[in-house]
């Protein structure tokens, strides 16, 4: 998917979320104490599959080149408090054999992080979201794959008259995997790599580059599939999943327009990107979440590691042929930690390291642009 390609747009003024009520923060604590009582099978019982009909997100145009900074790197929806489970004291007696971990469904993982979701304080002149974009590469020649990354640093402010500022590193190129390495020193050790098949080629190299940041005193926003997701948007948006839902699949209908799409599909991406990056209320949060896990077709892989290598929980589904999607959770506090993408032989990433309000000023580099000329 074109992911690291949308369209960028920046929100002026943020707020802070209001907090949980007490019947949602009860509600998903008992539902996650169920998920963990007994055994379950992993996937969505009951769960229709039907084919995807798509083409690629935002315009279909896959890309080489790494961009501005994607939609989906330029805000977030994360929280920092995790809320606490329920446990039952155990009374260690004669040794017994160990029971296998409880297996959730790919609803259980989400109605668990739905439960877990929490507000978070708006105190702070800037939101800070800290993210790294990733995408594999084979080689020029073919016999390795390589990993590139980038970090993007997005400073949004809460007054009005404070300009928003993105900060951009490549963080460079490496071999994917122990196998990759190995193919790699065989190749004689290369730094640098050209890449044919865009325009320009692309060139990658190992090690980082230079830190560069880009202004936007426009006041333009956030869009989601080409909606504009403004404060007051997002601050309207429907706190039940079912709600949410008529909102997001008239979000994907404007995105697509007349072309064919997997509507289930496309809400569980939507749906992700919209936990994932915008800076949304809690309520909304776990709306979300609920709203992901009655959708049919996702399956669980339960306990996972995302690209940076963190532990959480995993639900996957796929997209169209040869097209899936792997979102990574932590279902103790409703954090999301990445997204995965496969398109037939492309995969990317995007994984969020840190989101928090700060008064702290943006670290500028000397290397600096405006992005409104």
């Amino acid at each position: 998917m074109d992911d690291l390609n949308q369209d960028l747009t920046l929100i002026r003024d943020l707020y802070a979320a209001p907090p949980p009520t007490p019947e949602v923060l009860a509600d998903g604590r008992a539902r996650l104490a169920d998920a963990y009582a007994s055994p379950m099978d992993a996937g969505v019982r009951g769960e229709e599959r039907r084919p995807a009909l798509r083409a690629l997100p935002d315009g279909g145009r896959r890309r080489r080149r790494w961009p501005l900074v994607g939609a989906s790197l330029a805000g977030a929806a994360a929280v920092t408090v995790a809320a606490t489970f329920l446990t039952a004291p155990s009374t260690p007696s004669t040794p017994t054999a160990s029971a296998a971990p409880a297996r959730l469904s790919a609803g259980d993982i989400l109605l668990a992080a739905a439960g877990s979701v929490t507000p978070v304080a708006g105190d702070g002149a800037y939101w800070r979201r800290d993210g790294v974009i990733g995408r594999y590469e084979r080689a020029p020649g073919g016999h390795y794959t390589l990993k590139t990354t980038r970090s993007i640093e997005l400073w949004l402010p809460k007054a009005a008259d404070r300009p928003t500022w993105v900060i951009r590193q490549d963080l460079g190129a490496e071999p994917a995997t122990p196998e990759d390495e190995t193919a790699w020193r065989a190749a004689g050790s290369p730094r640098t790599w050209t890449l044919s098949g865009g325009t320009p080629p692309v060139k990658l190299q190992v090690g980082p580059g230079e830190r560069d940041a880009v202004r936007d005193d426009s006041g333009k926003t956030l869009t989601l599939l080409g909606t504009p997701m403004t404060p007051a948007t997002l601050n309207a948006l429907p706190t039940t999943p079912e709600g949410l839902r008529d909102t997001l699949e008239r979000v994907v209908s404007k995105g697509y327009g007349k072309e064919r799409v997997d509507m289930n599909a496309q809400l569980f991406e939507t749906g992700v990107r919209l936990v994932m990056n915008f800076p949304t209320s809690p309520e909304v949060r776990a709306a979300t979440y609920r709203m992901l896990a009655a959708l049919p077709g996702a399956s669980a892989e339960n306990e996972a590691t995302d690209p940076l290598g963190r532990k959480g929980q995993a639900v996957s589904r796929p997209a169209g042929p040869g097209e899936r999607y792997r979102f990574v959770v932590d279902t103790a506090t409703g954090l999301p930690l990445a997204l995965e993408s496969t398109i037939g032989q492309d995969r990317s990433y995007e994984a969020i390291r840190t989101a928090a309000w700060t008064d702290d000023e943006p670290r500028l580099p000397a290397l600096r642009r405006d992005m409104n000329r």
